[in-house]
C-alpha cells in the first residue's frame, strides 16, 4: 500500500497538468493554473490574522500591518532635534500627544531627552530612539533642580535622612565629585533624626563647599553650617561666629563640613 499525502493532494509536474489523487484511489486531472489559483486561495495570508468567533458569527480578520508603526526616516527625524532637556521626575513617553495613547517607555529622573520644539497643548515632542514621541512638557527642565540627581557614587548614606538632608547630599555630590565620604545617620543629636549630614573634607575644598551651601541655603532647606570651629546660622546672624575649642580636629569640624537642615522646607 502506498502512502498518500496527509492532505490527499499530489501535484504532478510537467505539461501543465495537475493530478489530484483521492483517498479512494480515483484520479482526477485539472488544469495546473487552476490548481495553483485554488491552492493559493486556500493558503492563509501572512499579513492577516483570523480571529476566533465566540458568538456563532463568522470569524473576523485583523490586519498585521495595522499593528506596525510607519517606517521612519531616522536621519530626518533626528535633524528636527533643537535642544536637550532633563526629566525632573520619571516621565512616561507616549506614542501621541494624548494621555490615553500608549506609554512606550519611561525616562528616569535625570535622564537627558532630545526635544524638537514642537508642542501640542501640555505636550512636548521629543525624539526617542529616532522616532518622534510625546511627553508632558512640565516634566522637563533645562537644568536639573539642585539636589535632585542621585549621587553617582551611591546613595547608601541617604538611608534615614530627611528630604532636605538628601538634597544637600545630592547637591554637594554633583558639584564636588571629588568628595566621596559622608556621614549620615548616627546615634547622637540631629544625626539621629536625619536632619544632619557631615561632608568629610579638609582645606580649601571645604571652604568652597561651605560657600556653595550658603549660596543655596533656601533651595536646600539648610538651617545652619559648622566648619573649622565656626558656625553660620542665618536665622540669628549673617556672619560666621567662632566656637569654643572642643579638643580635636573632628570635634572642631576641621575635617568635615557639618550641615543641619530643617528637614522638609526646601524651596525646590
Amino acid at each position: 500500500m502506498s502512502l498518500l499525502p496527509a492532505a490527499g493532494l499530489l501535484t504532478v509536474a510537467g505539461a501543465g497538468i495537475a493530478a489530484v489523487v483521492h483517498h479512494d484511489g480515483a484520479v482526477d486531472t485539472i488544469d495546473a493554473a487552476s490548481a495553483s489559483t485554488s491552492a493559493s486561495s486556500l493558503a492563509p495570508r501572512k499579513d492577516v490574522l483570523a480571529a476566533t468567533a465566540t458568538d456563532g458569527q463568522a470569524p473576523a480578520t485583523v490586519s498585521r500591518s495595522a499593528e506596525r508603526p510607519p517606517v521612519t526616516n531616522v536621519t530626518a527625524e533626528e535633524e528636527k532635534i533643537e535642544g536637550l532637556r532633563y526629566a525632573v521626575t520619571p516621565v512616561e513617553i507616549h506614542a501621541d500627544a494624548k494621555s490615553a495613547s500608549p506609554v512606550l517607555a519611561t525616562a528616569a529622573s535625570g535622564d537627558e531627552v532630545d526635544i524638537t520644539g514642537e508642542t501640542n497643548g501640555k505636550w512636548a515632542e521629543i525624539i526617542h530612539k529616532g522616532v518622534p514621541r510625546w511627553v508632558e512638557a512640565s516634566s522637563l527642565a533645562e537644568e536639573m533642580p539642585l539636589g535632585t540627581s542621585p549621587c553617582a557614587t551611591g546613595s547608601t548614606v541617604e538611608k534615614g535622612l530627611l528630604p532636605d538632608t538628601i538634597k544637600v547630599h545630592r547637591a554637594v555630590c554633583a558639584a564636588f565629585p571629588s568628595v566621596v565620604s559622608y556621614g549620615g545617620i548616627a546615634g547622637r543629636g540631629e544625626h539621629a533624626t536625619g536632619h544632619a549630614l557631615d561632608i568629610m573634607v579638609r582645606g580649601a575644598t571645604g571652604g568652597e563647599i561651605a560657600a556653595f551651601l550658603q549660596e543655596n541655603r533656601a533651595e536646600l532647606g539648610i538651617e545652619y553650617l559648622i566648619w573649622q570651629q565656626r558656625i553660620w546660622r542665618p536665622a540669628t546672624s549673617g556672619s560666621w561666629r567662632g566656637m569654643s575649642d572642643r579638643g580635636g580636629d573632628t570635634a572642631n569640624h576641621m575635617d568635615h563640613v557639618h550641615v543641619t537642615t530643617y528637614g522638609s522646607s526646601a524651596t525646590e
